[in-house]
């Protein structure tokens, strides 16, 4: 049951809804040829509440919308437009500068919101976290059984979780999000009313330069700049996601186009082509198949293989239609002169922040990796030996600098994160995290200082450290960092400001390569 929380207007992490919002439920299908099955596509189950306002409102120009169709690719001299693929594609196409504007606003107001906090912070004498502590966090209070049970009749339809239990969980944690989000809001409008907000150019501008002031807070300016980087992240993925859905939309569409095409040339109908080169060539499963899938998954799949089985062998038929289907456009496109006329957006080169975190390497080499991990992330350890081999081929060429990311759905990450910062202090930081990534499964306390011996690291002084906490703000700093560059999963790798989207080899020394080429002299012209 994916119930959505408010979101805490001093974090950046929420837009990653407004990625969501942009695939919304046609990310989740594979455009197919006509005729053939599509999958099911689950809902959200709660609506998300309302964003918490900004501390005051921000008056900006609407984004331009297209004026006509957008020429997409041509097939065989046939011109193929936004108006020939799917309808609710082209929507998502046509609205997705508008939703990188609303980005943009609520980037900005963000930032206000977290000016204000910090400006009344150090009023204080107190930290962000602690103001934050003191009139939000720790007024939210527990939903009654009452509220749950009725939460729970209202929404009964919505709610896919099984275990009641688990259920009641979800609707506890919603419940309490709400309250936060609702004290946040209020919370914010008492700010901005003792810290003058005062707004120099919309969240939308055009042509600021990079120092162009958009608004200040208590006379502390906001700059194009920050809001500009902020968004680098959210509108890459709400530009990807929307290139995703076009081209699966596009490829659809010219697959029918060519099978229309064959229908012609052969003087039957399409249904009769896709019956004989497909439906009829479907096989299905042996029972050895079906045995060797449930033997290779058996870790992934619920009960024996006797109650399985059907269900084994109508996937396993499935992927064979797949196939076919595959072979059969692949065999149709051979023949056809297509010129496609989007492509991918480039990836945002981001200013990462190393910080004053551990690092391996040269300060001033060319290329600086920045990796952002959870120690007891499986993700992460299997990264590292990936990391371990392939910089060891470019020696001082390469700096690797390492960041705190610990996810809430691992409950010791954080204490074991706060650890490896108090080895770090002893000079110990790669040594030691290379024990955390082997012994994921016992990051406890007691098991983290058991380490620190092992390492011949000073107990009491390592101790103290991770008991009081003192490396806790470190972690956080690095995790609102990670929030604010779009991270939401680990590992989260940058080259010289370049995500790694694939944890393999050949993508990590592409674009270390890159980074190393960007930064070899040219040779001057004869």
């Amino acid at each position: 049951m994916p119930l959505t929380n408010p979101m805490n207007p001093f974090k950046l992490v929420f837009l990653i809804a407004l990625v969501c919002l942009t695939a919304g439920e046609l990310l989740g299908q594979t455009p197919r040829r006509r005729g053939t099955r599509t999958s099911a596509v689950s809902k959200p189950v709660i609506p998300a509440p309302a964003q918490p306002s900004p501390a005051a409102p921000v008056s900006t120009a609407p984004a331009p919308r297209p004026t006509g169709p957008t020429l997409l690719a041509i097939v065989n001299g046939q011109n193929i437009t936004t108006a020939d693929i799917d309808p609710k594609v082209r929507q998502e196409f046509d609205a997705v500068e508008e939703r990188i504007a609303e980005a943009r606003r609520q980037i900005l107001s963000l930032q206000i919101n977290t000016l204000l906090l910090e400006t009344e912070a150090s009023k204080r004498h107190m930290s962000s976290q602690q103001l934050y502590d003191t009139e939000v966090a720790k007024k939210i209070s527990e939903p009654s059984a009452a509220e749950i049970d009725k939460f729970i009749d209202d929404n009964r339809n919505q709610i896919a979780e099984s275990d009641a239990a688990r259920a009641r969980q979800q609707v506890v944690a919603f419940l309490k999000g709400e309250r936060e989000g609702a004290l946040t809001d209020a919370f914010v409008k008492r700010l901005s009313a003792t810290n003058p907000v005062v707004y120099v150019a919309g969240a939308n501008a055009t042509n600021l330069p990079a120092t162009g002031v958009v608004a200040t807070v208590g006379g502390r300016p906001i700059t194009a700049a920050t809001i500009d980087e902020r968004l680098k992240p959210v509108a890459y993925k709400l530009r990807l996601n929307t290139y995703n859905l076009v081209q699966q939309a596009l490829d659809l569409t010219i697959n029918d186009l060519l099978l229309l095409a064959e229908a012609t040339r052969r003087n039957v109908a399409p249904e009769e082509i896709v019956r004989k080169e497909i439906s009829e060539q479907v096989r299905a499963p042996t029972a050895a198949e079906i045995g060797k899938f449930y033997a290779d998954n058996k870790a992934k799949i619920p009960g024996e293989l006797a109650s399985v089985g059907n269900q084994i062998a109508t996937y396993l038929q499935e992927q064979d239609r797949q196939r076919l289907e595959r072979a059969f456009s692949d065999r149709l496109r051979a023949g056809a002169n297509i010129r496609v006329l989007i492509s991918e957006p480039a990836l945002p080169v981001q200013t990462i922040s190393v910080d004053d975190d551990p690092f391996r390497g040269e300060p001033n080499a060319p290329v600086t990796i920045v990796e952002f991990t959870d120690f007891q992330c499986p993700s992460c350890a299997a990264m590292q030996p990936v990391l371990e081999e392939t910089l060891k081929s470019y020696g001082a060429k390469v700096r690797l600098v390492v960041r705190d990311f610990p996810l809430t759905m691992h409950p010791n990450a954080r204490k074991a994160a706060e650890a490896a910062n108090a080895a770090n202090a002893q000079g110990k930081f790669f040594e030691y995290t290379a024990l955390l990534l082997k012994r994921q499964n016992a990051l406890d306390v007691p098991s983290l200082k058991k380490y620190a011996s092992e390492l011949g690291l000073d107990r009491a002084r390592f101790d103290a450290a991770l008991d009081s906490g003192k490396y806790a703000a470190e972690v956080k700093h690095d995790m609102d960092d990670g929030e604010s560059y779009g991270i939401d999963s680990t590992p989260a790798i940058f080259i010289n400001g370049v995500a790694l989207r694939e944890m393999s080899v050949a993508a990590l020394r592409a674009l270390i390569d890159r980074g190393l080429g960007a930064h070899t002299p040219k040779a001057s012209a004869q």
